[in-house]
């Protein structure tokens, strides 16, 4: 038995389970947990950051970039720790995870109505409010009940359906004492794979087998069960095309130079994929949640047909299967072993035999239209992003981690990014967070080490987040940031062309005379202690990257002057979106271009 107080507990508690990086800010409500780190500085690195959210999605991009092992976050009471909501609702709805260590007030002085606290509905509400955005949520108010929250918060947040965990640790419980053997202490990392039931296996296997028109939809759950291997095996079997969905860290799960991959589908889809899915006569949905940018938002015929189309869907989250299209076979279980186990049955049942040359050569041929409609995308605009998408893939390595917060960047990459490897394409798709591509970087940068690491911004994002340049610099990190500066919210300026006939107001950076404005991205950069460079033809694009890239101890920032003029400013929307127009605006219009 050793007697700890609880910051000591906690923190031992997870070096213990490996956890490495902890992001915060020291605060009243922390300091006794921070004080902590100063002397475990050897096994526990302690990343000072500049805003509690963006630590959250650094955090965050750090879970992404290795499924293994999470990080921490802390935060002081009050508004330092609501400023992690965001970060919270991003990770949560994208199933990722990280450990909120978040300060509070003392127990002893709960209700009433302290400096920082809220409690007009019930004392110190602050978990309350936030359990909403958290797998699990934990409010300590002994120190006897420690052990079971930090045990247990650690298992909620890796095992199963990642999620964030948030433990509340008011100030007294960071600094009272407990007698305790840390090694009684249960530390659940893994909890095996759920395997399938076999039955439905065999049901699905047979259904495939038959199966004219099969169609695998792909979505974040073959990432994080490391199932790309057992993918690639039962489409080839199955001679069935891939498609990917929009949401979390899909894209790279099936290797995206294949021939049987056909991109994404939904409304920023392409048509190859939308018309492969809604012909289906079975699709089989693997870690999907079925989301309205995948389905169109379940306008029947754009992208499927369900009925009569039939689907098997495979979830480690039962919540997710029959949640929004009815299931001919649903299957609780890991994607790795469902997989191994579907790839076996069909296998004993005898190869597919109808028709897959003719369905393969068909998938090419529309490929290849398609490739080519891109192609002369780009050549109307040269500095528009789906060309920009092409010359930093050719000038990246395959290894290369891209982030990207929302708006056009991580619209237009979703859509045309070749990547064949998992855990390389880190989204904030699910909630679609603007700011998030930077610190998620940043986060990413410290789980891989060496490889490269590159944040798309676009300019409104980058403007939200750019302050955790600061942090790269102080952690000498070499984190390229490549600002796609189309002087404004051009995605948004863009719906408001075609759903509101034009009728703009806000979303292009202009001052009062009408005349475009933006900072000094140069002086920000610099500021902050990143070297700078900007590019406005194709050519500057690609010697400013190689120049990043040579770079070993100090982040990066590339400004690249993009095309903003509609519609070159965005790509071509290929489904639909159910979302406000101005009355009078056609479906056409609003469809031309995304």
């Amino acid at each position: 038995m050793t007697l700890y107080t609880g910051s000591q507990l906690a923190l031992e508690y997870f070096k213990k389970a490996g956890i490495k990086h902890v992001f915060g800010i020291p605060g009243h409500g922390n300091a006794a947990l921070t004080d902590v780190l100063y002397d475990m500085k050897k096994d526990m690195e302690f990343i000072p950051i500049k805003h509690e959210q963006y630590g959250g999605h650094m955090a965050d991009g750090y879970f992404r970039a290795n499924r293994k092992t999470p990080a921490i976050v802390t935060t002081s009471v009050g508004p330092g720790a609501t400023n992690l909501a965001t970060a919270l609702a991003t990770a949560y709805v994208d199933s990722s995870t990280f450990i909120a260590l978040t300060g509070d007030i003392q127990t002893y002085l709960l209700g009433k109505g302290i400096f920082q606290e809220i409690e007009r509905q019930f004392q110190s509400d602050y978990i309350n409010a936030m359990r909403h955005f958290t797998k699990r949520a934990y409010f300590v108010t002994d120190v006897r009940q420690l052990p079971n929250a930090i045990s247990n918060g650690l298992k909620e947040a890796v095992c199963g359906r990642p999620g964030p965990v948030l433990i509340g640790l008011p100030m007294n419980i960071q600094t009272d004492t407990i007698d305790v053997d840390i090694n009684s202490i249960p530390l659940v990392l893994q909890v095996g794979r759920i395997r399938p039931d076999r039955e439905k296996i065999i049901e699905a296997a047979k259904l495939l087998v038959s199966s004219e028109r099969p169609f695998i939809l792909v979505g974040g759950g073959v990432v994080m069960s490391d199932a790309t291997e057992e993918l690639v095996k039962l489409a080839e079997l199955l001679g069935a095309p891939v498609a990917t969905t929009f949401r979390g860290d899909a894209k790279g799960s099936f290797p995206e130079t294949h021939e049987l991959y056909v991109f994404s589908v939904g409304n920023i889809g392409n048509p190859v994929a939308n018309k492969l899915a809604s012909e289906a006569d079975v699709i089989l949905a693997i870690g999907v949640t079925f989301s309205d940018e995948t389905t169109s938002s379940y306008v029947r015929g754009i992208t499927f047909n369900i009925p009569p189309t039939k689907v098997i869907q495979i979830d480690i989250d039962p919540h997710e299967i029959g949640k929004n299209y009815p299931v001919e076979i649903g299957i609780w279980a890991d994607a790795k072993t469902a997989l191994a186990e579907l790839y076996e049955a069909v296998e004993s049942l005898g190869k597919r035999g109808k028709n897959i040359s003719e369905y393969t050569k068909r998938i090419r041929e529309m490929k290849q239209q398609w490739f080519n409609e891109v192609e002369e995308l780009r050549k109307q605009a040269p500095m528009g992003i789906p060309a920009l998408t092409k010359i930093l893939r050719e000038n990246l390595s395959n290894d290369t981690i891209i982030t990207l917060s929302a708006g056009l960047p991580q619209e237009i990459f979703s859509q045309l990014w070749i990547t064949d490897k998992p855990r390389t394409f880190i989204s904030s798709g699910g909630f679609s967070t603007m700011g998030f591509a930077l610190p998620a970087a940043i986060g990413a940068k410290l789980a891989v080490g060496d490889t490269p690491v590159i944040a798309i911004e676009g300019d409104g994002s980058f403007l939200m987040n750019n302050i955790e340049l600061l942090t790269a610099s102080q952690q000498n990190l070499p984190v390229i940031t490549i600002i796609l500066n189309n002087y404004g919210w051009i995605s948004i300026r863009d719906l408001q062309i075609r759903n509101f006939e034009h009728r703009l107001i806000g979303t292009e950076f202009r001052d009062r005379r009408g005349n475009l404005k933006a900072p000094s991205f140069e002086k920000i950069a610099k500021g902050y202690g990143a070297e700078y460079f900007k590019a406005e033809t194709p050519e500057e694009v690609i010697s400013t990257v190689k120049s990043a890239l040579k770079i070993s101890d100090t982040p990066s920032v590339i400004e690249i002057m993009i095309e903003n003029k509609f519609p070159y400013s965005g790509t071509k929307a290929y489904g639909y979106w159910d979302i406000p127009r101005r009355s009078g605006t056609s479906d056409k219009e609003v469809r031309s271009s995304r």
